[in-house]
């Protein structure tokens, strides 16, 4: 198959005058030329596009890294007034206490 083409493409270049296949041949260089520019043109700007989602996550992740750090120190504020002290229980049943109070009050203010 590739034969019979290449052999119709010599059959038809002998027909055709020299300069006629020098323009197409021009004709197909620029048309090529015109590709690889815009192909280069997408290529710079999917890196640009890549440099800086890559910018982007780069500061994600440090506030990502500081949010964790906080969480932690507020984790260990936690545990070391509520769960390491006698005196946490005892907040806790007083805040307990208060919530079912003030229900108690809404649900008698409701008349129900």
């Amino acid at each position: 198959m590739y034969n019979n083409a290449s052999r119709n493409r010599e059959l038809s270049s002998q027909k055709q005058d020299p300069e006629s296949l020098e323009r197409d041949n021009d004709s197909a260089v620029n048309h090529m030329s015109d590709r690889v520019a815009m192909l280069k043109k997408i290529t710079s700007d999917i890196h640009t596009e890549a440099e800086s989602h890559h910018r982007l996550l780069d500061g994600l992740s440090d506030n990502m890294g500081g949010v964790s750090g906080m969480l932690g120190q507020t984790m260990g504020h936690f545990n070391k007034t509520f769960v390491d002290n006698k005196n946490g229980r005892q907040f806790c049943y007083m805040v307990g206490g208060m919530v079912f109070i003030i229900w108690l009050f809404y649900y008698l203010a409701s008349g129900t």
